[in-house]
């Protein structure tokens, strides 16, 4: 017998199971609901729990055989999984996807975050995912957004080459560890599709990215890259491929398309918003995209706060109108991520401690035995933030020539879509008051995106359509950018 510790947001429980049987059945024998729309079978990826000393698992296909600590979804977090279902294409498995180079073949499908990487492994056999697996993006210690990491580049003759290698060196080290556990080898990683922002992709490649950074910003390339394996730096087989999405610009990266492109196509005028260190804007109007990146900075990943951090176990990721903070992992807190100083700064307009100006007398104590607090600079960079992304919507409005009443759904993208609190970021102004009701978040859209890819080949006319049929907007060169910005600094007191 082993024992199974179960962290919940109902507490602590510890209950004895059996070895060789699934986490998902010990779970759901002991009472706990996971959400698993495939029933079981390893399909759809939605029954992830999260392992202490291993990570995030899926429960259907993980099979404790020691004592094991379980950290369960929080209430929010397992709605995104239910959202992801109804707003997110599942395409079936296509089995002639595969190469056929091997008899136990894998895909993977990457998400490359500025901040976060997350990988799904697929079973190329059945369509069965095997593992996700996430880490920090480790090319934040040459900057934690994109442009430092550029100037790196720029200034540093081997930046491009220490940059490339530390994403890629990463990469290997999980494929490699997700094949030795399952007794196979490089030869047997047959394809691998990669979704991330314009930076990333070129720097994954090798790319020179400083053309991004200078006028007139223009890429290397934006389209479909195809890497065969010998040439590419990761440990696959030599005749598989890399492959990397298109993007739409500079600023507009393959993320959005992936993201855009899994999307269902369930109202006709809608917004799309990933809030990341590039804060990424898509307006649906029917067949036209009108799309911009608006320059939010890390804020809402913890880098640019004082007590900041990314969403990680041990990160404040809520806080409450009473005082209560919620923590992921349920541990104490070391540090505050994007949703919870959203939540802390709502907090602080709401009872009048920050005025509307964003003036706060003293620092804001959160937690006072681990030193974690709120400043007057990170309410500074909070307003920035928050007034870029507002603006970039606004923008995208006015081209559109549409207002909020039009707009069906305003669906949040990312990481930081799956803990912020829709009030607080509508009491923030970071989102439209108009849409409250109608926002709706869906979690790693882009890194779904790219395991459709890699499951059918449905999506890829998708994204051809949309990058068909999108319009670029430039926000530093529109003219009434730079007063709606002005206008959107202050906080708007509401009435609650």
């Amino acid at each position: 017998m082993i024992r199974i510790r179960c962290i919940s947001h109902d507490g602590v429980r510890e209950i004895d199971a059996e070895e060789g049987i699934s986490l998902q059945t010990i779970l759901r024998k002991s009472g706990y609901d996971i959400y698993s729309p495939c029933g079981g079978r390893g399909r759809c990826g939605k029954c992830t729990v999260w392992v202490s000393g291993v990570g995030k698992v899926i429960s259907c296909r993980y099979k404790p055989t020691s004592d094991t600590e379980v950290i369960l979804p929080g209430e929010n977090e397992a709605g995104i999984l239910v959202r992801q279902t109804e707003f997110l294409e599942d395409f079936p498995f296509n089995r002639e996807i595969s190469p056929g180079l091997s008899n136990s073949p894998i895909g993977v499908a990457i998400d490359l975050g500025t901040t976060t990487v997350v990988l799904y492994f697929l079973n190329l056999i059945d369509g069965a995912i095997e593992k996700i697996a996430s880490f920090l993006n480790p090319q934040m210690r040459f900057g934690s957004d994109v442009i430092s990491r550029i100037t790196y580049c720029q200034e540093n003759d081997t930046g491009l080459q220490e940059l490339q290698n530390a994403i890629t060196e990463r990469i290997n080290f999980e494929t490699d560890t997700f094949l030795t556990d399952r007794g196979l080898v490089s030869g047997n990683l047959e394809k691998i599709v990669v979704a991330g922002n314009t930076t990333m992709l070129h720097l994954l490649l090798g790319e020179d990215p400083v053309p991004i950074a200078l006028a007139p910003f223009t890429p290397k390339f934006t389209s479909k890259q195809i890497k065969k394996g010998d040439s590419s730096k990761i440990n696959i087989n030599p005749e598989g491929h890399l492959i990397t999405l298109p993007c739409l610009s500079a600023y507009v990266g393959a993320d959005i398309i992936a993201g855009l492109a899994v999307l269902k196509p369930l109202f006709k005028n809608y917004l799309f918003v990933d809030i990341g260190t590039n804060g990424e804007i898509a307006l649906v109007t029917g067949s036209t995209v009108y799309a911009c990146s608006a320059a939010a900075g890390p804020a809402f990943e913890g880098a640019s706060i004082s007590c900041g951090m990314a969403a990680v176990t041990g990160a404040v990721s809520g806080f409450s109108d009473d005082g209560e903070i919620q923590v992921i992992g349920n541990i104490a807190p070391a540090g505050i991520c994007g949703s919870g100083i959203v939540d802390i700064v709502a907090y602080l307009v709401r009872k009048g401690i920050v005025d509307g100006t964003g003036f706060m007398k003293d620092p804001f104590v959160i937690h006072e035995a681990n030193a974690i607090k709120v400043t007057r600079q990170d309410i500074r960079e909070i307003q920035l933030a928050k007034s870029a992304i507002f603006s970039g919507i606004r923008i995208l409005m006015k081209r559109a020539g549409i207002g909020f009443g039009d707009v069906e759904a305003l669906y949040l993208a990312g990481g930081f879509g799956n803990y912020i609190s829709i009030r607080s970021a509508v009491d923030l102004g970071l989102l439209p008051e108009e849409l409250e009701g109608r926002i709706f978040a869906v979690g790693n859209s882009a890194g779904i995106g790219a395991l459709q890819y890699l499951r059918s080949d449905e999506i890829e006319s998708r994204i051809g359509r949309l990058i068909e049929n999108s319009i670029y907007v430039d926000l530093s060169e529109a003219e009434d950018f730079p007063e709606e910005f002005a206008m959107n600094m202050d906080f708007q007191q509401r009435s609650v």
